[in-house]
């Protein structure tokens, strides 16, 4: 009876939770760009004022920048906030809008003619770091191509809310594939001819597949995935996506520095997607993920000094990080 009450409850609060959403949605479609931007702007300077938001994004910036002045921390800081807002309701201004997004991006045909080279080479591995608005990446790409991109996520607590923002990643021919689970789906997706999207700068546990590498020279953990199915199933790997301009935005892509082959362990390709990664962030730090605890996990191993260097959040990691089987 009591779990029933509780289903019930659950159900209640998700569609409330969906409702507000929808209608939020609804409004964002309507509205024009100019006034998307107008939101972030103040919403992000909103986010700023509360304490929580401020204080983890100052930290992880004073962490990777440790030279920068303060002014300049809380400057990035709040850019970072509006960029972050900005990306999640052009997310759903630009469903079903890719001709619109097209005629507002540059340096399209670099990504373009980098898939299909890749399309020849047998597939291609899209990495995308929280920088600009990497949702729209995939959108860009796969509009110049004609070839749908495979993209992984993590799903949403909310089942409704999750369909609704499922929908938006799938306009235009591509597939989520959920991050749980997510093997067979990337294999499938590779053997039907999508190319594959995911982030990469997210913390990974050991025991999931994670491993640590160096990132604005601190050791950080990140998923082994990209470096998995590029040597499983031999296809390329870039690091690419789309920052904004002052009217507009601009794709870029890098490809790695050796070929998938060449490289002798799954670690060396992650450490150097993460290279590829810190060295854009440097270049347009406003445009990062700053709200998000990065250095979350300090490894078993490390020394006092190391430890020192890491923000307020972080803690090292226990066995049971290492491995699931590990006693507490």
């Amino acid at each position: 009876m009591r779990k029933a009450i509780i289903k019930k409850v659950r159900g209640l609060r998700f569609f409330l939770e969906y409702a507000g959403v929808m209608i939020f949605y609804c409004s964002i479609r309507i509205l024009p760009l100019n006034a998307i931007r107008t939101i972030s702007n103040i919403s992000g300077r909103f986010l700023y004022l509360l304490p929580g938001f401020r204080k983890l994004c100052c930290a992880n910036i004073r962490t990777a920048f440790p030279e920068k002045p303060d002014c300049e921390i809380r400057r990035i800081a709040m850019e970072s906030l509006q960029n972050m807002v900005q990306t999640i309701l052009e997310l759903f201004w630009f469903s079903g809008r890719q001709d619109v997004l097209a005629n507002l991006t540059e340096d399209s045909h670099i990504c373009v003619n980098l898939t299909k080279k890749s399309m020849k080479e047998g597939g291609l591995i899209w990495i995308s770091p929280h920088i600009g608005n990497w949702e729209l990446a995939a959108f860009n790409v796969s509009y110049g191509t004609k070839i749908p991109f495979a993209v992984v996520v993590r799903p949403q607590n909310n089942p409704m809310i999750n369909d609704l923002i499922v929908r938006s990643r799938s306009s235009g021919g591509n597939r989520v594939i959920f991050a749980k689970g997510a093997v067979k789906g990337i294999i499938k997706a590779l053997k039907e001819g999508f190319f594959l999207a995911t982030l990469i700068d997210q913390n990974t546990r050991i025991r999931d597949g994670g491993v640590f590498v160096n990132f604005f020279g601190l050791p950080s953990p990140a998923s082994r995935a990209p470096a998995f199915f590029g040597k499983k199933m031999s296809v390329n790997i870039a690091v690419g996506g789309c920052l904004r301009e002052k009217t507009g935005y601009r794709m870029f892509s890098e490809e790695l520095p050796k070929k998938i082959p060449e490289y002798s362990s799954e670690e060396e390709i992650i450490q150097d997607i993460m290279k590829i990664t810190e060295s854009i962030v440097r270049k347009h730090p406003e445009q990062y993920l700053w709200f998000y605890k990065r250095w979350q996990y300090i490894p078993i191993d490390a020394s006092k000094e190391i430890e020192k260097k890491f923000p307020y959040y972080s803690r090292r990691a226990t066995p049971r990080f290492y491995d699931n089987n590990a006693k507490k």
